[in-house]
């Protein structure tokens, strides 16, 4: 049975492209009678605002990695939607006696706003966001559909960015992760008596929550905010960072080339 070819776009240091590659790499074989899914990867060099071309904001209007593509669909736009397709093909991702349990938290988990829990307080990052665009649009020269998809991306930044790193913002996304830790980390405490499940749920193999979970508690560490995250999963999280799938997506880089505030 031929695989399924597909295409996708991120960037090494976005935290949802990164939970999307982890997910790829901790994906076991295809279930039965299903074709097993081959991912070609390719860089959008977000630093340079490869997101921002004409190009690419055909593809996702939000101009945001990760993006999958394949024959089968039009481009999934959205990292955990990324993920469901995946684990379509895959035993254990969403293993079904666990399904809701890890798509309510994965969920939950893509609730919280990565960026103000990142950089609180640091409004600078977001301006770094906003600026290119606003430039781009003082082009009198662009076309008025690129015009409208700029104006559309400018207000996701604000929405989204900007307005993000307002305080009470921030507050909120901090005290929705110490209640979603705290839903989590129960999960986790058989687990870690045992030599041979070092996983969720006391599975000898990583679900999509695994994947998810892993890649925004070191995000949370990378940038100074591991206070937000109990000892136990801080521990989990670490483990699972010297596997060779971890490696295999991350090598010895951090999830952000931003420094601790």
């Amino acid at each position: 049975m031929s695989a399924i070819q597909c295409t996708l776009y991120h960037h090494p240091y976005s935290v949802c492209s990164i939970m999307v590659r982890y997910t790829l790499a901790l994906c076991s074989p295809a279930k039965d009678n299903i074709p097993a899914l081959e991912a070609e990867e390719k860089v959008v060099d977000i630093f340079n605002q490869e997101q921002l071309s004409q190009d690419f904001l055909k593809i996702n209007p939000y101009g945001q990695v990760p993006v999958l593509m394949s024959s089968l669909q039009s481009p999934i736009c959205d990292s955990l939607e990324i993920t469901h397709f995946i684990a379509n093909y895959s035993k254990n991702l969403i293993p079904e006696n666990y399904k809701t349990q890890i798509t309510d938290l994965l969920t939950e988990l893509h609730g919280l706003n990565y960026f103000s829990l990142s950089f609180p307080g640091r409004q600078r990052m977001a301006v770094t966001l906003s600026t290119p665009i606003e430039k781009r649009l003082q082009d009198p020269n662009i076309t008025e559909e690129y015009r409208k998809a700029l104006e559309f991306k400018l207000g996701v930044v604000k929405r989204n960015k900007v307005d993000g790193l307002r305080p009470e913002v921030t507050s909120e996304m901090e005290r929705r992760t110490r209640d979603l830790m705290k839903k989590i980390e129960p999960l986790l405490s058989a687990a870690q008596d045992l030599a041979k499940n070092d996983w969720l749920f006391n599975l000898q193999q990583p679900t999509a929550l695994d994947a998810h979970l892993v890649v925004f508690i070191q995000r949370m560490r990378d940038v100074g905010r591991e206070a937000l995250i109990p000892e136990t999963l801080r521990r989990y999280a670490e483990k699972a960072t010297k596997t060779p799938e971890w490696a295999q997506v991350m090598g010895d880089r951090k999830s952000t080339m931003v420094p601790k505030n």
